[in-house]
Formats: structure tokens, sequence, C-alpha cells
């Protein structure tokens, strides 16, 4: 049995959005998704269009790998992912002036993004605490059918943005 046998092939990415900046990173992996080490993320004004948000967003989807975690089992590692998450905080605050971390989370919305089987499924969180976030009920994911249209995309991203708590 091959690793696609599993698991359908999907393509995932973190976006998170302040009153600041709006960021998206690509994540890969097979069952569990992790960031990469490149560092690769885009920054977008807090209040880009939907043509800016879709395009970012897809590029971030392209950029996604499916990768078995026998090839790379550093991938995997949760304290290399930890390590890329903390670096992710560090240079959100310098480039935009965030002094403490709880000042960046405190209006901090997450949402998780996944292209898989000809559809692309926007899941927003709510805010648990500073770095913290609970998943929401399934109704709140916004789904739509697989596209390149950077515009539909992008509404779609601002709407599930939109539902985060």
């Amino acid at each position: 049995m091959t690793p696609t046998d599993r698991e359908p092939f999907n393509q995932r990415a973190d976006v998170f959005r302040t009153e600041r900046f709006l960021s998206v990173e690509p994540l890969s992996g097979y069952i569990s998704f992790h960031y990469e080490d490149s560092g690769f993320v885009i920054y977008l004004v807090a209040d880009a269009n939907d043509l800016e948000l879709g395009a970012a967003l897809l590029q971030a989807l392209d950029r996604s790998r499916f990768v078995w975690p026998y090839d790379e089992p550093e991938l995997f590692d949760w304290q290399r992912n930890h390590r890329c998450y903390r670096n992710w905080q560090q240079q959100v605050m310098r480039l935009y002036g965030y002094k403490s971390k709880r000042e960046l989370h405190k209006r901090l919305d997450w949402c998780r993004v996944e292209r898989s089987q000809g559809k692309i499924t926007l899941q927003p969180h709510r805010r648990h605490k500073p770095g913290y976030f609970d998943d929401l009920p399934k109704e709140r994911d916004l789904v739509i059918p697989e596209t390149r249209d950077a515009v539909i995309v992008g509404a779609a991203l601002r709407t599930a943005l939109d539902r985060c708590e």
C-alpha cells in the first residue's frame, strides 16, 4: 500500500489576521501538517482586497507539499514545528511593532485552509487565550468548489476570517 492509498492528497495553509497585517503560510505533511523550515510567508496589509487575499492563499496552497513521514522524518518533529511558529511570532512582532506576544495574540484570528478532492475548506477558529485556539463547530467552516479564481478564493477567505471568534 502506498501513502496516497491511505490518505487523499491535500494541501494546507494557515492564515492569520490582526488589525495590522494578514499572513499566509503553507503547511506540508501527510496526515499531520507542519511549517516548512524555509520560513516562506506572504504578508499583506490587513485590508487587502479579495484578489490579493486569494492570490496569496492559492500561492501558499501550491507550495504545500505531500511528505511521507519516512522520507523526511525531521519535518514531523514537534520541536522543529514549535520553533518555526516561534520564529514567525518574532518576525511578526518585529515587522509590525508588537511589544509582546500577548499584544500580538490579543486580536489574532486564525483560519486553517485545506484544498483536497475538488474543494477548498476554510476552518475559522476561536481564540481560547493568547496563543491558544479552539476548533469551532464544523458548521462554521466554509467550503467552496476548488477554483483558481483568486477573487472567489479571497472572498471566501475574508468570510471565514470574519467567522473567527
